[in-house]
Formats: structure tokens, C-alpha cells, sequence
């Protein structure tokens, strides 16, 4: 069988390809017209996943330069990555930021769809109720430091570099385990976790939220489209290092509340042959340095924001959010930059520690577990122990 989007002499007359095949999907979505529920189409995505597993394997033999995964990280955050727990933390990202109900059986799915779909289906309509100019200033661009209007920074950081990335990192991960179609499998599996965030960010809400219009229609695509070209690849993964540090997703299973989940990236650039500087962002925006010893553990320290809460703001009848931010640090090891151990804190608004502790640091004779810790004003106290795909807290 051949894959010919897996051809890299042709992969910049595919990119364009992916950028509308991201959006046609998210159309092809809601064909049914409500006529069903979300939830039995998040199952059967789900199912299509799986099934997927199951097809035939094989390998792309021009894909064999791996830009973002690393298959010989058997530990840490580069060894719990998989499509599974990509999608768990992209989906339900916005849980971590104290205003949504962490009850993912209870969440408003079908009328979170609904309104996302209303407004993707009809993006002029619901950017001249916001206001262009609105539009423009709070989700495009623009130079004020006021927080209240910051929504393009995670629009440009998360959107672009960061689910850039991760499409090339899945699709290398599908290939390296001998999935057929690894590009078209990756820009499923992105648009399946980025369409459920704006879902479950939505919520009950009914009326105009330009949001998802910024995120689906223009950041997400851009990401796919810049991110499928060899230089790009190149300069953030050489130039300058680029990873994916997710998060260990962790369900209680008397609350069914979902803990613990979330994406996080950090960027090093070396100064010296032992100094790196470093940004991490997420929900944090922490920037500080990194030193390494022998090139392979690495040890970073740094200090910024959190975003500890979203609010739901109005203008002209349709709804926005914007962040209640607080201070923050962290401290970060990894190894050969998949990471082992992370530890922050934050405040003074709403004071909290968040550790986690992933498979690799410690072992026993037949188990590689991972750890977290969440105690504080935002995570009230938590502890997880993370397995192969997913964790258990109490």
C-alpha cells in the first residue's frame, strides 16, 4: 500500500490539503443535523479510532526522520504520549481553569455542539454581532499588555506552534508504529480533541461566541499548514527545541471528575553548552533557565502567570471569556527533554501546588508508574497514579 501524503517531494502541495481537510471534516461532523446526539458521534469517533488500530500495518519509508517523536524515550512524557491521551487532554483542557464542571458524563455536549456548530457553520454573522474590530483586537492581534484582551497570545502560542507540532508528532507517532495514512490519521485525531474543547468550553451557552470561529477556522488550520513544511519542522525542533510536556489525565471514579488534564509545551533555545533559556505554556506562561550537566538531564527553573480562572464576559449579546491571572512558579527535569518531574505553584490569588511525577523516574520489578499531586485553594487535594493510557485519583 502506498501512502501518498506520506511523500515528503509532495508534502508542501499537500499542506493545503490538510488545512481544508481540517475544516471539511468539522463540517461533515454535523451533517445529521442534531438529528442524533453529540455523544453517540464522540463514541463512534472514538470507535473509528479503534478500528483504525485494527487495519493493516505498514510503514511510509520516506517518513523515517522523526522531527518531534522519539521512540527511544520509553520514559516520561515522551513515553506516555499516545493518540488516546492526546485526545483526553486536548478535549478537556479548559477543566483545568476552575470555572467548568469536572463531571465529563455531565457536561452540556449536545448544546455545546449546537452552539459551536451555529456559529462555525455562520462565522460572518457572529463576527459583525461581536464587532470586527472586536474580533480583530481580542482573538487576531493586537499590543496592549491588558490581559482582558489577550485571547490571540494562546490563539498564536497553543494554536499554531503548539497543535502545529502535535499534528506532526501524532502523525510521526502513527507512522513509527506502522499505521496506514499517518497525516490523515494525526489530522483526525487533532480536529476529533480540538472540536470536543470547544464543546466543552461552550458549554450551555446559546448565542454568539466568535472563539471557536478564531481556533477551528483560522489558528488550528494555520498550525497544520505551517507546521507541514520541512523548515518549520526543522527550526523548532533544531533551531530551536520544541515539546510537547502533557499532562497525566486522571479520573476519580466517585465524582467522575476528571483531574489532572491538560497540554503544556515548552521551548528551549541554548545560549551556552550548559545554559538553555525556556518558555512553557499551557494555561502557565512561565519563562526562566534551563541547565544540564551532561546534555542529557536537564533542569529548568522559572517564574510567571497562570490563567486560575476564565470569566464569562458580554459585549453586543454574545459572550467571551477572559482569564483571572496570578503569579506562578516551576521547577522541571527532564531527560533528553521528555519530562520526568514538574512541580508548581501559584499565587497569591488562589494558593496551589501541582506535581507530577511521570512513568520512568521511578520503577518497581514489574511496574513503571507515574505520580501527581494537587493540593491547594484550586485543586482542593488530589493524588493519581497514573497507568499505560490513562490514571485513577482519589
Amino acid at each position: 500500500m502506498f501512502d501518498p501524503i506520506c511523500n515528503m517531494a509532495s508534502e508542501t502541495k499537500h499542506s493545503l490539503f490538510y488545512e481544508i481537510a481540517q475544516i471539511f471534516i468539522i463540517l461533515r461532523f454535523a451533517r445529521s443535523r442534531f438529528r442524533i446526539g453529540l455523544l453517540p458521534r464522540c463514541i463512534s469517533a472514538f470507535l473509528l479510532l479503534i478500528i483504525f488500530h485494527l487495519l493493516p500495518a505498514y510503514s511510509c519509508a520516506d517518513q523515517k526522520h522523526y522531527y518531534f517523536y522519539n521512540p527511544s524515550n520509553y520514559f516520561g512524557s515522551d513515553g506516555y504520549f499516545n493518540p488516546l491521551n492526546t485526545i483526553v487532554n486536548g478535549s478537556y483542557d479548559i477543566l483545568r481553569n476552575g470555572g467548568h464542571n469536572k463531571d465529563i458524563f455531565s457536561l452540556e455536549y449536545n448544546q455545546g455542539w449546537r452552539n459551536v456548530w451555529a456559529n462555525i457553520s455562520d462565522p460572518v454573522a457572529a463576527i459583525k454581532q461581536f464587532g470586527w474590530r472586536n474580533f480583530h483586537r481580542k482573538e487576531l492581534f493586537n499590543i496592549t499588555l491588558d490581559s482582558r484582551s489577550g485571547q490571540f497570545v494562546p490563539n498564536v502560542t497553543t494554536h499554531i506552534l503548539g497543535e502545529g507540532m502535535l499534528y506532526v508528532m501524532l502523525a510521526e507517532w502513527y507512522d513509527y508504529h506502522r499505521y496506514p495514512l499517518p497525516k490523515t490519521l494525526s489530522c483526525l485525531t487533532t480536529t476529533f480533541y480540538q472540536v470536543t474543547n470547544e464543546v466543552v468550553e461552550n458549554g450551555k451557552w446559546r448565542g454568539v461566541n466568535t472563539d471557536p470561529i478564531a481556533d477551528l477556522l483560522i489558528f488550528n488550520p494555520l498550525g497544520i499548514l505551517l507546521f507541514s513544511f520541512d523548515y518549520t519542522k526543522r527550526f523548532f525542533s533544531e533551531t530551536v527545541s520544541l515539546h510537547y510536556w502533557g499532562l497525566q489525565p486522571a479520573i476519580n471514579l466517585k465524582t467522575r471528575e476528571l483531574e489532572n488534564a491538560g497540554q503544556q509545551f515548552i521551548m528551549k533555545k541554548n545560549i551556552t553548552q550548559s545554559y538553555s533559556v525556556f518558555f512553557y505554556w499551557g494555561i502557565n506562561g512561565l519563562a526562566g533557565l534551563s541547565w544540564t550537566r551532561d546534555g542529557v538531564h536537564n533542569y529548568a527553573l522559572g517564574a510567571g502567570t497562570v490563567a486560575n480562572k476564565l470569566n464569562e464576559k458580554r459585549l453586543n449579546g454574545t459572550r467571551f471569556l477572559t482569564p483571572t491571572m496570578d503569579g506562578a512558579v516551576g521547577f522541571f527535569y527532564d531527560r533528553r527533554n521528555s519530562l520526568l518531574i514538574s512541580l508548581l505553584v501559584s499565587g497569591p490569588r488562589m494558593y496551589n501546588l501541582r506535581a507530577n511525577i511521570y512513568p520512568g523516574f521511578f520503577s518497581t520489578r514489574h511496574y513503571i508508574p507515574g505520580f501527581y499531586l494537587g493540593m491547594g485553594e484550586w485543586d482542593k487535594f488530589n493524588i493519581g497514579i497514573s497507568f499505560l493510557l490513562m490514571s485513577l485519583s482519589s
